[in-house]
């Protein structure tokens, strides 16, 4: 369709109706057409409505926390994917709702409440203490506010918290549910454990017909997904540098602008001695005056020597420790020297200087960094050309022959990445952002420029689709094989571990029916410890507390099945610290179950609907 509006742009009629077009400007006036109305509500909340710039304000604040909780490489896909965009709408959704329902409880806050509010704030405080009327016009100030903006937004807080502070009192758990709870978690049993693991020789291949059934009767373990026939053009850096030639002086000068990142500091191999006291510490000096060893001295003074390794003057972790090694002009014991942690006798055994990497043994890799950059310079140029290109109507391959640009063709691809040999194609961009757009774009439309992650740049168009299917017999047959195969010896497994278990219920002990397998002791275990490599998998230790003391279970294992005997049943011990504080949160569950249905009854309330086309933006 793109590619159609782009070739009749063009044309001498297009031409004559853009004019016509630009006479209607003139009569009519321009204002309208270059300023529509636009849906920039990513919420609407009764008859009120969430903007995209308060969104967007709200998202970037917990975007920018979200970074430094995580370190600052975290981008907005890996925020998508943390769900943060979701999780600020319905964060705004909230509070709009509970300020509709301060509005619809007639709540009032009064000015002596509100200014009260503003000359307590610690963020309006002047040096002397008390409130700055100064520091409160700058403060508002700086983040676009005028102050009967503010004051409106401070009253809508201010009624928001009374209907907030009147749904989220305190509650107190029961005492009885709290140790209902304690018994529950922290009861423990013992069971005996014999497993069977799928082996042995491989069940003969089913006939054909066998095979075809089974293929039949398991069809959904055989679907196919979706794929996409894609022609791109692709503008990747990387392939992009057989095309560049760096500079060997900017290569030398990115060297000598990074000189800090190739020098390695000096390190000094440091062991070290703690004391609580400084007389310990200075007698223990004497010893090691008179040529005791470090180990000996220490030995007899009580304490251990902790060996520190090589260490940098950054890497200790204190300054006056850092100063005193590094004050020796080569190995020697320092100290004593005082921290929070005590009195510290050093010894430096092994000095070794700073060294610098050598322009030489990392010349490769700046000139692929300079290039690099070069390429992405170049291409961010190429990309306006090849943008212009298919804007004034040229086809895929005739933009591509007109600026030199190979075309990559993809016969099939999935969601994830994949071919239908289950590979990835050659030349497909890894930037997730390219089968985004795969996949969104529709069938036989041209997608818009797109930027790749490192630089890049792209635009595909999707040629064809082929809708999730269950893979035919002949192409899916090895994997008919495979599943066939796995579910035979699972039933063996599955019939000699239920033979087992029929002998023990009989009354015959573990060691008598294990046929040189190993029995177990698992040992005491809660419902909450699964160790799949110990035998104890999920449905293992799910069968023994669903049992009685003495039955008999099997359950599926780690690579097969276990038959256990449960052991014993053993009540936790009392204790008080693990009762209340179990009592603590099941209090604060309640409070959150409270408040998640007080929300819930004013979304009924008031309705809310959210853009998910808008929100779809940041995801």
């Amino acid at each position: 369709m793109l590619t159609s509006l782009r070739k009749g742009a063009a044309s001498w009629l297009a031409k004559i109706l853009f004019a016509l077009l630009i006479l209607s400007f003139a009569a009519w006036g321009v204002g309208d057409y270059l300023s529509p109305e636009v849906e920039d509500a990513v919420a609407k909340v009764g008859e009120t409505e969430i903007g995209a710039e308060e969104f967007r304000r709200d998202y970037s604040r917990q975007f920018n926390q979200l970074r430094r909780r995580l370190g600052g490489n975290v981008t907005p896909e890996m925020a998508a994917r943390f769900g943060l965009p979701e999780e600020v709408v319905q964060a705004l959704v909230r509070r709009r709702l509970v300020e509709l329902e301060a509005g619809r409880l007639g709540l009032a806050v009064g000015d002596g409440q509100v200014r009260r509010s503003i000359e307590e704030d610690p963020n309006f405080g002047g040096r002397l203490g008390g409130f700055d009327r100064a520091l409160f016009e700058r403060v508002l100030l700086t983040n676009g506010l005028s102050e009967g903006e503010f004051v409106a937004m401070l009253r809508r807080d201010l009624s928001r918290r009374q209907v907030d502070r009147s749904i989220s009192r305190p509650v107190q758990a029961s005492r009885s549910m709290a140790e209902a709870i304690h018994r529950y978690r922290e009861e423990t049993r013992k069971a005996v454990l014999l497993r069977v693991p799928e082996e042995g020789a491989l069940p003969d291949d089913p006939g054909e017909s066998e095979l075809r059934a089974w293929h039949e009767d398991n069809k959904d373990d055989f679907m196919a997904p979706a794929y996409r026939a894609v022609t791109a053009i692709v503008l990747d850096p990387d392939r992009w540098l057989d095309r560049v030639e760096a500079d060997p002086d900017a290569v030398r000068e990115a060297y000598d602008a990074r000189i800090a990142d190739f020098t390695v500091p000096a390190t000094r191999r440091v062991r070290q001695v703690l004391f609580d006291d400084e007389a310990k510490a200075q007698e223990f000096m004497t010893q090691l005056a008179t040529g005791a060893e470090l180990e000996t001295a220490a030995g007899i003074a009580g304490s251990a020597v902790s060996d520190l390794g090589p260490v940098s003057r950054n890497q200790l972790p204190q300054a006056a420790l850092a100063d005193a090694v590094f004050s020796l002009d080569g190995e020697g014991v320092t100290g004593p020297v005082q921290t929070a942690l005590g009195w510290h006798v050093l010894a430096v055994d092994q000095v070794t200087g700073e060294t610098t990497i050598s322009f030489e043994d990392v010349r490769e890799g700046l000139q692929r960094e300079v290039a690099r950059e070069i390429a992405i310079e170049r291409l961010a140029e190429l990309a306006n050309d090849l943008d212009d290109q298919l804007g004034g109507g040229a086809s895929f391959e005739d933009a591509a022959r007109a600026l030199d640009l190979p075309l990559l063709t993809i016969a099939a691809v999935d969601g994830s990445g994949l071919d239908r040999a289950g590979v990835q194609p050659e030349g497909l961009p890894v930037e997730p952002n390219f089968l985004r757009t795969a996949f969104s774009t529709p069938v036989g439309e041209d997608s818009l420029l797109g930027e790749l992650g490192d630089g890049g740049y792209f635009v595909l168009r999707v040629e064809s689709e082929t809708p999730p299917a269950v893979r035919p017999f002949e192409e899916a047959r090895p994997l008919v094989l495979a599943a066939w195969r796995a579910a035979r010896l699972d039933e063996a497994a599955k019939a000699k571990a239920d033979a087992l278990a029929a002998r023990l219920r009989e009354g015959r002990t573990p060691a008598s029916v294990a046929e040189g397998r190993a029995v177990e002791e698992t040992g005491s275990f809660t419902r909450t410890e699964a160790k799949p490599e110990a035998g104890l998998s999920r449905e293992v230790v799910d069968a023994v507390f669903a049992a009685e003391r003495g039955e008999v279970v099997v359950a599926r294992s780690a690579g097969g099945y276990a038959v256990a005997v449960v052991e014993s049943i053993d009540p936790p011990p009392y204790s008080e610290d693990k009762i209340e504080a179990i009592r603590e949160q099941l209090s604060a569950e309640m409070v959150e179950d409270v408040r998640e249905q007080f929300h819930a009854a004013l979304q009924g309330r008031f309705g809310v609907v959210i853009n998910r086309d808008l929100l779809a933006q940041f995801n």
